[in-house]
């Protein structure tokens, strides 16, 4: 594809189905495995999308912006929640749990696709956010901050490792490992 600000990329179990977005411009989704892209919703400030395993079920955020979800790979898409500076969101494997991060907010989690959220954990510069397959254990770093974690759907959450400059994070799927990534590296096993 070409040069644009390309910002967050998302894949089902297989890495056929590819969802990505670009800030200030559309979002795009593709079935195989990125040979083609289909320009999907509007321009937006989007910053982040995940996927379900199986590629149906996808979110995304926009800074400024709201939550958006989509049934249906990507075709159409519905906006949730409120206008906040949304920053990153991750997805279980059955696309149900959801977690998405606000700079200088909160953390919101989701069990029931996105239809509604609920408030958690305090006011930070949340960057970025991952779940583990199964969505009960979560991972989110600040910037500048900490790399904090949660084992009940984000219900708690206890800061790890040392202050830094995060800019990415990843869970794997069991929930056993995580890394972290920004002006160091961070590496876990849970």
């Amino acid at each position: 594809e070409s040069s644009r600000n390309w910002c967050s990329v998302a894949s089902n179990f297989f890495g056929n189905m590819l969802v990505t977005c670009v800030n200030g411009g559309q979002i795009y989704t593709s079935t195989d495995s990125g040979v083609s892209w289909t320009a999907r919703d509007f321009n937006r400030s989007w910053s982040g999308v995940a996927s379900s395993s199986d590629g149906s079920k996808l979110v995304a955020v926009a800074g400024g912006g709201q939550i958006y979800t989509s049934t249906d790979s990507g075709v159409t898409w519905t906006p949730r929640d409120s206008n906040r500076i949304w920053r990153g969101v991750a997805s279980s494997s059955d696309g149900i749990k959801l977690v998405a991060v606000v700079q200088n907010g909160q953390i919101y989690t989701s069990a029931d696709a996105g239809l509604t959220w609920t408030a958690r954990d305090s006011n930070r510069q949340w960057i970025s956010v991952s779940s583990s397959g199964d969505g009960t254990k979560l991972v989110a770093v600040v910037n500048p901050g900490q790399i904090y974690t949660s084992t009940d759907f984000g219900v708690t959450w206890l800061p790890r490792g040392s202050s830094g400059n995060w800019a990415a994070v990843s869970y794997s799927f069991d929930g056993t490992k995580l890394v972290a990534s920004g002006d160091q590296l961070f590496l876990l096993s849970c």
